[in-house]
Formats: structure tokens, C-alpha cells, sequence
């Protein structure tokens, strides 16, 4: 498996996820952690594994020597120009059925990213820690509870896909 600047970029951002993650264990241990800073790391590493997710896709799409990469931007339209192209490979398929399982654990990673894009409502201002006026803002509909543990076992099972994905690859 030749190096392409896809998995470069997926080991940046994974590396980056990391990274924040161990900025939240040296928060909580020196007990400095509040509830924005939570939400911020999640969210920040959140940001980064969608990042790697879409990279990766490339990245797989590049090891089965797609004409375009960069044309992939889902699961499905990688599965389907690699199919156009008379292949069918496994680590496709697999990335497909995560991406179309609401409930998989890309599922809700992909789900909680286009959380961040939607405009929250105001409810009301409240004082956060500090005494700052903060306004309490709701997600209509479906909210994310953003959790720092989610977060890693994000990066936890994105970290092993990849790499279990990658030594697949190496055998083709």
C-alpha cells in the first residue's frame, strides 16, 4: 500500500482527536474541567473523526486505484464508482453499512457533526461559572448530549477501522 496524502490527512486528524482527548484527561484530573470546555472537546473531536471519515473514504478509494478520489464525498459514492469500476471491495461494503446505520457508531458520530451546523434557539440567559451572562441555548428537535466518553469511543473504533482497514488493504 503506497502512501497518499488521504492517509496522511486521516492520521493528522486522528492524531489531532487524540490530542484533545488527552487535554480533557489532564482537565478532569487536575479538576479544571467545566461543562463548556466538555462540549467544546467533544465537539472539536467530532469535527476531526468526520474529517478522518471522509479522508479515509478517499484514502480506500485511492488503494483500489479509483480514477477520481476525490469524487467520493459518502459511502455510497465510493461503493458505487468503485463498483463502476468493476470492483467490489469489502472495506467499501463495510463502510456503507456504517454509513446508512443510524444507529452505528458512525451513524451518530455523522449525525452529531451536522448538529453542529444547525442554528441553536435562545431559551433564556443564564450565569455560567464565572458569572458570565451566557444564553441557554436548545436544538429544536433531536438534541446531541455532548459527552467526552462518546467522543473517545469514537476515536477508539475509528482509530481500529482504520487501522484494520489499512492492513486489509495491504494484502490487496
Amino acid at each position: 500500500m503506497a502512501l497518499s496524502a488521504y492517509m496522511s490527512a486521516v492520521n493528522q486528524k486522528l492524531l489531532f482527536a487524540a490530542q484533545l482527548l488527552a487535554t480533557d484527561i489532564k482537565a478532569s484530573l487536575s479538576g479544571q474541567q467545566d461543562s463548556h470546555q466538555v462540549t467544546a472537546i467533544a465537539q472539536s473531536v467530532t469535527l476531526q473523526l468526520q474529517r478522518a471519515w471522509c479522508w479515509h473514504l478517499q484514502d480506500v478509494a485511492a488503494n483500489y486505484k479509483m480514477q477520481d478520489p476525490e469524487a467520493v464525498i459518502d459511502a455510497t459514492s465510493l461503493r458505487r464508482l468503485l463498483a463502476e469500476e468493476g470492483k467490489t471491495p469489502g472495506e467499501a461494503i463495510e463502510l456503507h453499512e456504517l454509513e446508512t446505520d443510524e444507529k452505528s457508531w458512525v451513524g451518530q458520530l455523522l449525525n452529531a457533526h451536522r448538529h453542529l451546523y444547525v442554528v441553536p434557539v435562545a431559551r433564556r440567559a443564564e450565569m455560567d461559572a464565572n458569572r458570565l451572562p451566557m444564553i441557554a441555548v436548545d436544538i429544536s428537535g433531536d438534541s446531541i448530549d455532548w459527552d467526552i466518553e462518546q467522543a473517545r469511543l469514537w476515536f477508539e473504533r475509528m482509530q481500529e477501522l482504520v487501522d484494520r482497514q489499512r492492513d486489509m488493504m495491504i494484502e490487496f
